[in-house]
């Protein structure tokens, strides 16, 4: 069976934490899709810092290259473009710098491939009506109208590209309530995990928490660090593995934090050894509120006991995450652990991984392409 080429106008850059994007286009790589990753076309302006002026410089330098990933099948290409948040930026885009991206990606993956949409900016359109695919699939993974910066017109676009999408999947609830409302065939699709790799942490439930667990993007507009401290300061070691946006001044020198700095996925579960249970200390607010943490399966396959905030796409969880709304409530429960906790709870949560891997994931949206081949 021949497979079409695959483009993902992605919205991360390969190197960054790793996650959904990622994960689907090393996937479609190795089932034999053709595979071009197209790092991130920007969703806000910038903010100045030397980190952020030697990733451009770096962007700058890249541009335009076909990079080979280490999976085969799979090429990483870095476009230069200009963030589409201001009219002259979307005119030179137009003109200037989206005709050399689709040029140079027609190149890579020949003509009509399969596209795979993330973020729903103008210059994502753009780029899909120079593409022209012949199946496009838009892959809602983030309420982007609430994130800080992004374009006035973005709820706009992205609803012409839930209009022009083949199909559409969702990777929480509240997206997908939000999708229906023009695509009714919207689906949902969430998070996954690659069950083998972090089942390399299962051992037998835990009586005594003295070690808490938490990875991914650190930033002040989702993390409640006000959660974190209060966990430290209750005695508890809190062990910190990713990247950092903003961050509190001197949070990761409050005694009892463990900051581990960001790890390959690969390598994660050797950073989490010792761990004895999960936190997902998010902050309740209309950028939260359509989060499907990515790492919900991949900590329930430990079998370790994960306490999270109240976000929706977790409640239907139910008695396989507990609950808290406040560093208080992380503090109790994570105390009253050892009282709670039986292997039955430990065995239903690696059973709920199980049903959720990756590969089930994937198995969906595969389908849902070729059902329209």
């Amino acid at each position: 069976m021949n497979r079409p080429a695959v483009v993902m106008l992605s919205g991360i850059r390969w190197d960054f934490l790793w996650q959904r994007h990622q994960i689907l286009g090393t996937r479609f790589a190795q089932a034999g899709y053709p595979t071009v990753f197209v790092e991130t076309t920007g969703l806000s302006n910038p903010r100045m810092s030397p980190n952020v002026l030697r990733k451009i410089l770096s962007r700058i330098s890249n541009s335009g290259k076909n990079r080979t990933a280490m999976q085969t099948g799979l090429s990483v290409y870095t476009p230069l473009v200009a963030p589409p948040t201001h009219s002259t930026f979307r005119w030179a885009n137009r003109e200037i710098f989206v005709p050399r991206v689709v040029r140079d990606l027609k190149k890579i993956s020949g003509p009509n491939p399969v596209v795979v949409a993330y973020p729903p900016t103008r210059t994502t359109l753009d780029l899909i009506s120079g593409l022209k695919p012949r199946i496009l699939y838009y892959d809602c993974s983030d309420d982007y109208e609430n994130f800080p910066g992004t374009p006035p017109d973005i709820r706009t676009t992205e609803r012409e590209l839930l209009r022009r999408a083949d199909f559409v999947s969702c990777t929480s609830p509240p997206l997908l309530e939000k999708a229906k409302a023009l695509r009714p065939d919207a689906f949902l699709n969430g998070p996954g995990v690659d069950y083998e790799r972090f089942a390399l942490l299962q051992g037998d439930p835990t009586v005594e928490i003295r070690t808490v667990g938490y990875f991914g993007h650190l930033s002040e507009e989702r993390t409640d660090f006000n959660v974190l401290r209060g966990i430290a300061s209750a005695g508890f070691r809190v062990r910190l593995v990713g990247g950092l946006g903003r961050v509190p001044r001197r949070f990761l020198e409050t005694p009892g934090v463990e900051y581990l700095g960001e790890v390959p996925h690969e390598k994660l579960p050797a950073a989490l050894t010792g761990v004895d249970a999960f936190v997902f200390p998010y902050k309740i607010n209309d950028l939260t509120r359509s989060i499907s943490p990515a790492k919900t399966y991949e900590c329930l396959a430990t079998g370790k006991p994960v306490v999270a905030a109240s976000l929706p796409a977790l409640t239907a969880l139910g008695d396989h995450i507990y609950p808290a709304r406040n560093a208080g409530e992380f503090v109790e429960t994570l105390r009253s652990l050892g009282k709670m906790e039986t292997e039955e709870r430990m065995e239903g949560r690696i059973s709920l991984s199980r049903q959720n891997s990756w590969d089930v994931r994937f198995r969906e949206i595969e389908t849902a392409i070729w059902r329209r081949l």
